[in-house]
């Protein structure tokens, strides 16, 4: 006695088959592309933030001994590099020479610390990476020129002294994007001594 199969059992052919898997492969493609795009923007975005929040500590820490300082220099320059001297006084009472110096095509911020009286020795500690002058001149093509630059005592009415750092930075940003941050920030010398009656300057 023969059994006829009931309709809607006659299962997949291969040609379908095949079709749903060049289809489910397709779907599966875009799925992980998406996906990838997402955990690397994320990424990203954790790893900028973080960079940024790790420079702006460097900065404050920066503002907090400058705060300190008796008295901060001119600027000036080799052939090579920026660089800007202040002094301060520490805990022992000596007067301490402190030199933050950045290449002029960028590159690492450095600090060195020497008594005011010695010469200083050593090329220093890095204090911030990936940084390059954003103060530029009025040549043309513009050049740019010493990123930190003293405001005396008497500048704008201020009996301080202060310093202006100006810098571009791309720690953090997307350099194939031509990602940059400029900063610009303002340190002021709480503790400035009267240039006439305390000449301090340091010697290289």
């Amino acid at each position: 006695m023969s059994r006829s199969r009931a309709a809607g059992d006659a299962g997949f052919s291969l040609a379908e088959v095949l079709v749903s898997m060049a289809v489910m492969s397709i779907v599966m493609a875009i799925a992980s592309s998406g996906f990838y795009t997402m955990f690397h923007t994320s990424d990203t975005a954790e790893t900028t933030a973080a960079a940024q929040a790790e420079l702006q500590a460097t900065f404050n820490k920066l503002d907090r001994e400058i705060r300190y300082a008796s008295r901060i220099s001119d600027g000036y320059a080799d052939s090579t590099t920026f660089y800007i001297d202040f002094v301060f006084l520490d805990d022992a009472g000596a007067n301490q020479c402190v030199q933050l110096s950045l290449p002029k095509a960028g590159g690492t911020m450095k600090r060195r610390q020497w008594p005011l009286q010695g010469t200083p020795s050593g090329s220093g500690t890095a204090v911030a990476n990936n940084l390059v002058s954003a103060r530029l001149d009025t040549s043309t093509p513009k050049q740019v020129i010493n990123p930190f630059l003293l405001a005396a005592s008497g500048d704008g009415g201020s009996v301080m002294d202060r310093l202006n750092l100006r810098v571009n930075s791309v720690v953090g940003q997307d350099v194939s994007k031509q990602g940059v941050r400029e900063y610009d920030l303002q340190f002021t010398a709480m503790n400035t001594l009267a240039r006439a009656t305390y000449p301090l300057a340091c010697t290289h």
